[in-house]
């Protein structure tokens, strides 16, 4: 009898670095999934095997771990991409190659414009802006200072701030 193909899952985290805050979590709760998953049986009878890389909060290690994933190991998915500019550098490799990609990055670049192979787990920037305005409009507040920084999320989640802050009355 011989044994069912495994579905590959690859992954991309920050498990060191700046971003380790989010990637080690990020990767321990993989693992502990893909074990609970296959000691259930698997999915549709397949056991799941998980293929990491630590990127190092690096985007460029980030394409290259992707490159990887995707032409050597062979992976069925990709998940991964802790934060926005790891996941915009893995989006051109996952289009190309047609691969499911499942971010766990926050920008709303991730997903606008719609592209047919990638996908996001958290909320994003523009959801998160909106739900600070509701607050404040609740509470009578219209005025916000913003301090960003200059990474993808950053940058993005400055320009979803601006956009969305005069429909709540907001300067």
């Amino acid at each position: 009898c011989a044994l069912p193909i495994s579905i590959k899952i690859g992954s991309v985290l920050s498990v060191t670095g700046p971003a380790a805050f989010l990637g080690d979590p990020e990767l321990k709760t993989l693992q502990m999934y893909v074990e609970d998953i296959n000691k259930k049986g698997g999915v549709l009878g397949r056991p799941l095997q998980l293929v990491h890389y630590d990127d190092g909060s690096d985007a460029n290690k980030a394409n290259g771990f992707a490159k990887r994933l995707i032409e050597d190991d062979k992976v069925d998915v990709l998940i991964g991409g802790t934060t926005t500019g790891a996941t915009m550098s893995m989006v051109p490799l996952v289009e190309r190659a047609g691969l499911p990609f499942i971010s766990l990055a926050g920008a709303v670049v991730v997903i606008e414009p719609v592209k047919k192979w990638v996908f996001k787990t958290p909320h994003t920037d523009r959801m998160a802006a909106e739900k600070v305005f509701e607050d404040m409009k609740k509470r009578g507040l219209s005025k916000v200072a913003l301090l960003s920084e200059t990474s993808g999320f950053g940058q993005s989640g400055k320009k979803e701030t601006e956009a969305v802050a005069g429909k709540y009355g907001v300067t």
